[in-house]
């Protein structure tokens, strides 16, 4: 018998059990397909299945692949690329503050490229005015900025997503160490990288389906025509254009509009790819739902050297959050929690120990499991908005940590 990823199994394998001891492989309907049925056990949390050794010869994959293996060790064994992660813990104020601001960021980035949708000339000094107060407070408080990327508008998604891009490249550019002229610059190319799309029929852009080979051929344009558009405005840099221009071209050569290989590619212009990339499949759609944050991070990762420059993968995987026992973090339900053990599987989902309600009150503690989700919705219950400085409210998380598991060992006992 051996351990395998349910997204490992194919049709030939046995079941014999699963991560989900209650699940009885006897219930799954005998008539129904192998797809079905592994659409079903995902559908009740499964993740691992045990399946009956190939007598053949056959070789499993096993448990740990080698990406997971890589992956894993980076995403855990980076010490000296942590202090970014884990140092610049902001107040709760201080969330809902800059919360508040990314929303009237949001309204402002919508009505720019509103104006670019009826012709009107785009005020790109406005755009500057937006990316001002994020870089400002990219340098206070940088964890934070990051993790304004959870915030999601399925009805306003391109300018969500054009605000998002932003947001993130310029997290990213201060963890590589620009200064602040060049996240500024960064900043607003990423703003509008998406600006072209405005000029693409409406029919075509909020398309609920797969694309034609002739549409999408007119979608590849928008990098083309969001150049056009800004290519003589004196105000953006001419760096800022090349976000607009060039982040869909990937490193192999494989992208567009000008098929660049990497060395032709500039560092904007790679930054602002990835994190379009990113943000794009952690989103709703109406032609696809979001995948979790943390898959999305293991196909970029898979994806680094190829389509994207590794060292970019590496520093933005670390500026997306691996949240160490031991975390102080506010929950979009407004509890706050401390983490109590990371969760292998996806460290961004680990297991909490809840301490408040959603007014701030302490209350007695009690786990919860961030990778639960509803079966139905397949929307998870609680998620991370951000890691918290537990000083200004006299919270020390080793110490409920350690309260909890004498208490929890007493009870076991």
């Amino acid at each position: 018998m051996e351990k395998i990823l349910i997204n490992e199994l194919t049709p030939e394998m046995k079941i014999i059990k699963t991560d989900k001891p209650w699940i009885k492989i006897a219930f799954l309907p005998q008539n129904s397909t192998f797809e079905e049925k592994v659409k079903l056990l995902k559908n009740y949390g499964v993740k691992e299945v045990y399946v009956k050794s190939n007598k053949r010869g056959v070789q499993f994959k096993p448990i740990t692949s080698s990406f997971e293996a890589k992956f894993s060790e980076f995403i855990v064994s980076h010490p000296e690329d942590m202090e970014f992660s884990v140092n610049y813990y902001p107040t709760v104020e201080e969330v809902v503050q800059l919360q508040e601001m990314h929303s009237e960021a949001k309204k402002r980035t919508k009505a720019l490229l509103e104006d670019a949708r009826i012709g009107n000339t785009v005020n790109t000094s406005a755009g500057m005015d937006i990316v001002e107060s994020f870089v400002d407070s990219c340098f206070k408080k940088p964890t934070l900025v990051a993790s304004l990327s959870r915030l999601k508008d399925f009805d306003d998604y391109t300018f969500t997503h054009s605000l998002n891009v932003s947001v993130l490249s310029i997290s990213l550019g201060k963890r590589l160490g620009m200064n602040t002229d060049e996240l500024r610059i960064l900043g607003i190319g990423a703003l509008f990288h998406d600006i072209g799309k405005m000029k693409v029929p409406e029919h075509i852009l909020n398309k609920p389906g797969k694309f034609t080979d002739e549409e999408f051929e007119i979608m590849k344009q928008h990098p083309l025509l969001g150049f056009e558009l800004l290519k003589n405005d004196k105000l953006l840099p001419e760096s800022s254009k090349k976000c607009i221009l060039e982040h869909h071209e990937r490193a192999d050569g494989s992208g567009y509009p000008g098929r660049l290989e990497e060395k032709n590619i500039s560092k904007p212009g790679k930054i602002t790819s990835i994190v379009d990339v990113y943000d794009a499949m952690t989103s709703d759609r109406v032609y696809h739902k979001g995948m979790p944050a943390h898959d999305a991070i293991k196909l970029m990762f898979s994806w680094s050297g190829k389509h994207f420059n590794k060292v970019l993968v590496k520093f933005f995987v670390d500026i997306m959050g691996i949240y160490p026992t031991g975390t102080l973090v506010l929950l979009n339900s407004g509890e706050l929690a401390i983490v109590y053990e990371i969760n292998k599987n996806d460290p961004t989902r680990p297991l909490v120990l809840i301490i408040s309600d959603s007014e701030k009150k302490k209350i007695e503690p009690f786990i919860f499991d961030l990778s639960k989700y509803n079966l139905v919705t397949q929307i998870y219950y609680k998620t991370i908005v951000s890691p918290i400085d537990p000083k200004p409210y006299n919270i020390n998380p080793n110490e409920y940590i350690e309260n909890f598991s004498k208490k929890a060992m007493g009870v076991l006992r």
